[in-house]
Parts: C-alpha cells; structure tokens; sequence
C-alpha cells in the first residue's frame, strides 16, 4: 500500500490509503468509515480484496490524522467533496462501500452521481427512525461496545479520542438528520445492506426497510453471530459481499454498453 495522499477540497483535507491496480474496465471499490473512526476500520477489508481491483480506503476531513474543520459538515457536503476527491484522483466509475455513518454518505453520493456510482454496500446502516433519538443511539452503542472483542473496543475509543468529543458531537447532529430512508428511494444504484445478525444498532427491520425502499436492486446480506464493526470482526464474508455486488454492477454496465 502507498503512502496515503492529501487531497484539500474546499479548505478541507481528505487522505485517500491506494491499493489494487487501476483497471479500465473495472469499478474501484471506495471505503468509506464512519462517524469517529478513521481508514483503519476498514485496513483488514482493503487488505483481504483481491489485488486486480483498486481500492481507495479515505480518512474523511476532522477524522484521525486530518485537520478539523471550523464548522461541522453535513453530509451532502461530505458526500460532494467526495465526489471533488473521487474525480481528482481518477476513481469512477466507483463501488461505493460505507460503515454506519459511512452509509449515509454511499448514498448521497449515489443520489448525486447516479452515473459515476454504480453500486452501494452499506454496512451496519444509520440512523433507524424507530430509534431516532440520541437516547436510544446511545444504549445501542453501548449494547454493541458490550459485545465487541476488546480489539474492535480498543480501536474505536482510540479514533474517537483523536477525532475528539467537539468534532465527534458536531458530525453525531449531522447523522441524526440525515433523511436515509428519502435519499435511498432517490438512489438507482445496485444495493447490499449488509449486517451483523446480533448487531443492536442496524436491526434487521431497518435494514429490510432499506432494502425495500431502494430506488435501484437491493439485496440484504446476514452475517451470521456477529454484531456491527463486521469490517473487522468477519472480514472475509463482507469482502465476499464487496465482490459479488462489484461483480454483478460491472458484469450490468457491459452488458448495458454491448447493447445497440
């Protein structure tokens, strides 16, 4: 893996960890962590997809080793500096893969490239309206931290503190407005919803609501016994998840470009 490059969008830094090789013919698989955490959410499924398909695994502006920004950022305005960062670095067309807060940001920029993005994995997705308040995200969270091996826990409390309480509550607000259910009806990209069986704060009734709500295909994808950091916890079956839906969107765009 190469150093990591600086991207500045609109007076923010992005950093973008490469790996794979470019292909042509291919979709580039974006990582994309969420609210805390940093790329090395995502380190062990970057590491474990297979090296003829390029990977950009992002630290978002105000997470881990990145500036924090004056004011707090929306998503719309995450996912359209993404979108600045995707085109400078060559990435579309892009499989665009999320983790909790993550997730929202899949879909908005699935809704505003709808081209350039041709399929979205959102795993352990946010927020649920059944429990849309700060209250009920918080017990989850800390039913979830309750069954994390003490790995994820110790990696996960080591990215909150250097994202910092501040910038951690700023971005918390920004997630509890997201319309997710709204957006994904907006989105025709190929979906997978992609959760931990036990996990407390993606339930399975959110995730068949989103599977169901979606704008374009949508398949939901039970990982058996596990709870919501699934990246690093069952790494394998959510990289298997990755390339089967990069497999069926690429496997659609050829067909589609074959076509009269």
């Amino acid at each position: 893996m190469e150093s990591p490059r600086k991207i500045v969008v609109r007076g923010r830094e992005y950093r973008v960890h490469e790996s794979g090789r470019a292909d042509a013919s291919g979709a580039s698989t974006v990582l994309v962590h969420g609210i805390g955490m940093t790329h090395r959410s995502f380190v062990r499924v970057q590491d474990a997809i297979p090296a003829e398909r390029r990977v950009l695994n992002l630290d978002l502006a105000g997470f881990g080793p990145t500036p924090v920004p004056r004011r707090g950022i929306p998503v719309e305005q995450y996912a359209a500096d993404l979108a600045e960062v995707l085109t400078r670095v060559d990435a579309w067309p892009a499989v665009v893969v999320g983790h909790s807060m993550g997730t929202q940001f899949a879909v908005e920029l699935a809704r505003i490239r709808p081209r350039e993005v041709l399929g979205i994995a959102l795993i352990g997705p946010v927020v649920d309206p059944a429990r849309g308040t700060l209250p009920q995200q918080a017990a989850d969270l800390v039913r979830d931290t309750l069954r994390e091996p003490p790995s994820v826990n110790a990696l996960v409390l080591g990215d909150y503190v250097r994202a910092g309480v501040r910038w951690y509550l700023k971005e918390l607000g920004a997630m509890m407005r997201y319309p997710m259910l709204e957006r994904i009806r907006e989105c025709s990209a190929e979906v997978a919803v992609i959760r931990g069986e036990r996990d407390p704060i993606a339930r399975e009734r959110w995730c068949r609501r989103l599977v169901s709500s979606s704008g374009g295909p949508a398949e939901l994808v039970m990982v058996s016994r596990e709870h919501h950091v699934i990246p690093r916890t069952a790494t394998q079956e959510v990289v298997r998840a990755l390339v089967r839906l990069a497999e069926r969107v690429e496997y659609r765009r050829a067909e589609v470009a074959g076509r009269p």
